[in-house]
């Protein structure tokens, strides 16, 4: 008897430890589909759902502190003032803002001599605002000099924040301040003098300021 022995056909693949055999057009096609299974893999994790919310018109305006004084000019003068001699009149201060302030009253005067001896008063709540009557009623807040050429705080202080005597006024809201200035009778010295004062109000607000 004879026998044949045929060598292995060597497109032919045998997986390890026996089993079915692949050829390697078969190998091919099983990689081919598992590429594909892992592009598809890749393709669905990419597939989200998504949706977008929008919330606009964020404005912001920033608000104003506007403070007026009226009249602007000429509240009280006297010519050839001799001891005794005073000047009375109302100032009406108004808040011409957006936001609540506080202000204070500085007073600047074109020389120390004169304004020395004359006496600035200035009240709130004066009833009647005039020679005759403005210290019978309301509140003193303030009375000394007229003023001086560095210039005085007559009211409150211009410092930052929230001072002893500074006066609040919420928007559009006015006050009405009697303003007097008197030459004392004990007064000797400015004679012939002239001097001018300048009320300034200096304004702040008060929010986020204490």
């Amino acid at each position: 008897m004879t026998t044949t022995f045929a060598p292995p056909d060597p497109t032919t693949i045998v997986p390890p430890g026996g089993g079915r055999r692949l050829t390697p057009l078969r190998l091919a096609a099983t990689l081919a589909v598992l590429l594909l299974a892992a592009a598809m893999i890749t393709i669905a994790s990419l597939a989200l759902f998504t949706d977008t919310a929008t919330v606009g018109g964020n404005t912001f305006t920033t608000g104003t502190i506007d403070i007026n004084a009226a009249p602007t000019s000429a509240l009280v003068s006297v010519s050839a003032m001799v001891p005794g001699d005073q000047d009375t009149a109302p100032l009406t201060v108004t808040n011409g803002g957006s936001l609540d302030l506080r202000y204070a009253v500085e007073s600047t005067t074109t020389e120390d001599v004169l304004a020395s001896e004359l006496v600035l008063t200035i009240k709130s709540g004066v009833t009647t605002c005039n020679d005759a009557n403005w210290a019978a009623s309301g509140t003193t807040l303030y009375s000394g000099r007229l003023g001086s050429v560095a210039g005085d705080g007559v009211i409150g202080s211009p410092t930052a924040g929230s001072d002893a005597g500074d006066r609040t006024l919420a928007p559009a809201a006015s006050e009405v301040l009697c303003v007097n200035v008197t030459l004392p009778l004990a007064s000797t010295a400015g004679q012939g003098a002239t001097t001018t004062a300048t009320l300034d109000f200096l304004a702040e607000q008060t929010a986020n300021n204490p």
